[in-house]
């Protein structure tokens, strides 16, 4: 526990320097909306992931800072828009952005976080490189999210929605949706080390595969704690009341489900609005399969298979605070 207290104190040394760009230019009484999304905590698991990356690479941590404030502002950018297209009300336990602030003060601050990236990938080691990799982390950031509004069954009643909705998710297009949902800018986090260290290119690609299948497997995870978990500062079973079907608990169940009981889990996903009742009756659903079970193993083996692209790096520390958090993604409990 000590060992991932310490990685997220690693990841929080970019906290300062986000607060610093976000504020640039702002006027005093914009300041707090700018500074809510990133005063209300978070693992800071990609900033760490580029300064462990930068240091396994043979680089400094300080060479680092700047690329991993970048990734960790991006990742914060698409908080705040996430929670504006999902009307969220809480995240990490508090207030979102558009819940105390109003959508419209949301979406400003999201177009301004944006123009923050653009200054900051200016300061970065290799800045054609890192603006590169930065346009197409949110490129993909984008487009996972809007598959992932498309796999929604119910809520939105927009015609364009409503035309290219997915009634059937196979786990192949899942992983597509988190691949680029989440795993992208994972990746991208680890590259934006490598390149901040000026490794070689075989380095800097083994770090993406480790990124891309960690990366996978922190989105796997998320869903089954957004299902069962209970410490993770949101509403449990909230994929339930946004109707998604993009969740790999629920496209596991359904697979394990008899006929009757999987017609009753869709048809909860697809009323206007979930109920509380309606919500206890899906999680009962679920969670009499054994799809926790299953979900964990996929999850497992992305974990396993990141963890070898990384294991004839030469041995460092960085290398093992790399490897222990792979394992705390797995085994996170928030």
């Amino acid at each position: 526990m000590k060992e991932i207290e310490s990685l997220i104190s690693l990841g929080r040394m970019v906290d300062p320097i986000m607060l610093d760009y976000i504020e640039k230019g702002a006027e005093p009484r914009f300041i707090p909306i700018l500074k809510h999304q990133i005063l209300a905590g978070g693992k800071r698991v990609r900033a760490a992931l580029t300064i462990l990356s930068c240091e396994v690479s043979g680089g400094e941590a300080s060479t680092a800072l700047k690329p991993a404030a970048l990734i960790e502002l991006i990742h914060n950018y698409s908080l705040i828009m996430d929670d504006i297209i999902d009307h969220g009300k809480l995240r990490r336990g508090k207030p979102t952005v558009r819940a105390k602030y109003s959508d419209a003060m949301a979406i400003l601050a999201g177009m301004f976080y944006r123009e923050a990236l653009d200054e900051i990938v200016e300061d970065c080691p290799k800045p054609f490189e890192m603006r590169k990799l930065m346009r197409n982390a949110i490129k993909e950031t984008i487009e996972g999210e809007r598959l992932d509004i498309l796999f929604e069954q119910a809520g939105r009643e927009e015609e364009y929605i409503k035309k290219h909705r997915y009634k059937n998710i196979s786990l192949n297009l899942y992983f597509k949706m988190i691949s680029k949902k989440t795993a992208a800018l994972i990746k991208s986090a680890c590259i934006a080390g490598g390149l901040a260290a000026n490794a070689p290119n075989e380095l800097i690609e083994a770090l993406g595969v480790f990124g891309w299948n960690i990366g996978l497997a922190f989105q796997v995870v998320d869903d089954i704690l957004d299902i069962y978990g209970e410490k993770t500062g949101k509403e449990r079973g909230k994929d339930i009341i946004e109707h998604k079907l993009g969740n790999i608990a629920i496209l596991l169940s359904l697979k394990e489900l008899n006929s009757k009981e999987k017609s009753q889990l869709l048809n909860i996903l697809r009323k206007p609005k979930v109920s509380k009742i309606d919500l206890n009756k899906a999680l009962k659903l679920i969670e009499k399969t054994k799809a926790r079970e299953k979900a964990y193993n996929i999850g497992r083996k992305f974990i396993e298979e990141g963890k070898k692209a990384i294991l004839n790096f030469q041995d460092s520390e960085a290398k093992f605070k790399l490897l222990d958090l792979a394992d705390f993604i797995l085994n996170r409990a928030y």
